[in-house]
């Protein structure tokens, strides 16, 4: 994709995938961390598009940015329900934007939490938190910054979902934490953004969700891949060895796979069709002659 400064910090990528024989997904996704402030838009907007492998012809467009919270928020569930421990019930917040929402309401399908404690830079974004999160039916406990190192050591479970600056400083401090915390990592997507501290990474099994794009633009851009865990993928087919590390500390950097596109895409796309929502329209008209790709504008 393309990422720029001009006129402001910006990114546009697309993210293929493909079930060989059946369906490509194409998401088209932007990250403009100032739309929330300077045009009340979220900081990330996306599309996708699905297509027949068999023939190539357009299958469907979905509006994609509800769907990619959605898929972020379930790969930390998916992370959360293999590494933490069965009871965790403390959940911390860093972060309480868009991402927020779904990691919170993803992490408590997964696991009996009781308490959610939760912390941003902008107080107003922390205050608006717990209206959003009515689907949950949890309540949201704020912190101040300078409580920041006892929400971390009160946690089980941590999602961290910020837009920190590139080249800033973790969004949190490397304390003494429960030896079971499990993190989910969720807002480094550029090379040079970091959440968490160098030396907590190397105290914990870190999971990366895809090796080669966490090791550019996830948290595992502070490792080397003989210091990393197994992939998300390998995660799932071995769970029943790897549920043994939720006595100590795990990271899931979760950078977005473009694979949770096209299985989120293809569910919304049936839940649609079951429930009579969207439009059903010709997106890409055939010709009555394949060898002719004037025939439309004759007529």
């Amino acid at each position: 994709g393309f990422h720029y400064t001009k006129p402001g910090l910006g990114l546009l990528e697309w993210m293929p995938a493909m079930e060989l024989g059946r369906r490509v997904s194409i998401k088209t996704v932007g990250y403009h961390p100032t739309n929330p402030t300077e045009r009340s838009m979220p900081s990330v907007l996306a599309t996708t598009s699905l297509h027949d492998t068999s023939t190539g012809r357009f299958l469907a467009l979905c509006e994609a940015t509800f769907l990619t919270a959605l898929r972020t928020g379930a790969a930390s569930a998916v992370a959360t329900e293999i590494l933490s421990p069965p009871n965790a019930s403390t959940l911390a917040m860093v972060g309480c934007g868009a991402q927020a929402v779904s990691q919170i309401h993803a992490v408590s399908r997964v696991r009996p939490i009781d308490t959610v404690l939760a912390y941003d830079a902008d107080p107003d974004v922390a205050r608006s938190l717990e209206a959003r999160l009515t689907v949950s039916g949890l309540k949201i406990e704020l912190v101040g910054a300078h409580e920041l190192e006892s929400l971390v050591a009160a946690a089980d479970v941590l999602c961290t979902a910020t837009s920190v600056d590139i080249g800033g400083n973790p969004v949190i401090p490397h304390v003494d934490t429960k030896p079971w915390l499990h993190i989910n990592a969720v807002g480094a997507d550029f090379a040079g953004k970091i959440e968490l501290p160098k030396s907590l990474l190397e105290d914990a099994l870190v999971c990366p969700d895809v090796l080669g794009q966490c090791l550019i633009e996830g948290e595992s851009q502070q490792l080397s891949v003989d210091q990393l865990g197994p992939e998300l993928a390998d995660l799932v087919k071995n769970r029943s060895t790897l549920e043994a590390h939720r006595g100590s500390l795990t990271v899931f950097d979760s950078t977005g796979w473009a694979l949770e596109d096209l299985i989120a895409a293809e569910l919304f796309l049936d839940h649609a069709e079951r429930l009579g929502v969207g439009m059903d329209v010709e997106l890409q008209p055939l010709p009555k002659d394949p060898y002719d790709p004037y025939e439309a504008i004759k007529r």
